[in-house]
């Protein structure tokens, strides 16, 4: 099964259920957004699809995550990009969210105001991930940044250009 979402007119889609519910996760399909299983089909809002209720009830249970704080940091604004093909979409969300004031910027990346650091994100964050999963974490009020399984030649890449002088 695929659904569709239709926004300011325009249809996006075809999504997996998969897909789907991580958009819920992520704060991309909310309760009023319309959704469809046919490009060309009668629209319904999320909330009045019993699937889609589950899932945002279900958010809304899990909404406020109990906040983690990293001794002895300071809040400091992060940049996280996360490229997600296990089914840990949701729950990345939601751990994420844990570590302070966290927005949502497009799918798979978000910002974050917390008191942490970009290695604590990326060590904490990582066990929830899949092998295919990605991870990078900047903390832009810092200059750091921490990521996971991007592989040899990327992280080579990064170290040599955020080491060089200007």
């Amino acid at each position: 099964m695929s659904w569709f979402v239709k926004v300011e007119g325009r249809v996006y889609g075809p999504y997996t259920p998969q897909q789907m519910r991580a958009f819920v996760a992520e704060g991309r399909i909310a309760a009023h957004s319309q959704i469809s299983p046919d490009r060309d089909g009668i629209w319904a809002q999320a909330s009045d699809i019993e699937e889609f209720r589950d899932w945002l009830e279900d958010l809304g249970q899990r909404k406020q995550p109990e906040k983690r704080v990293t001794p002895g940091a300071r809040p400091a604004n992060f940049v996280v990009i996360a490229e997600i093909h296990s089914e840990n979409a949701a729950e990345f969300a939601h751990a994420l969210a844990a570590y302070g004031d966290l927005e949502s910027i497009t799918g798979g990346v978000w910002l974050l105001r917390g008191p942490t650091t970009s290695a604590v994100l990326r060590n904490e964050l990582s066990h929830i991930l899949g092998r295919d999963d990605k991870l990078l974490v900047i903390d832009a009020s810092h200059d750091r940044a921490a990521w996971f399984n991007l592989g040899r030649e990327a992280d080579q890449n990064i170290r040599e250009l955020w080491s060089r002088a200007h």
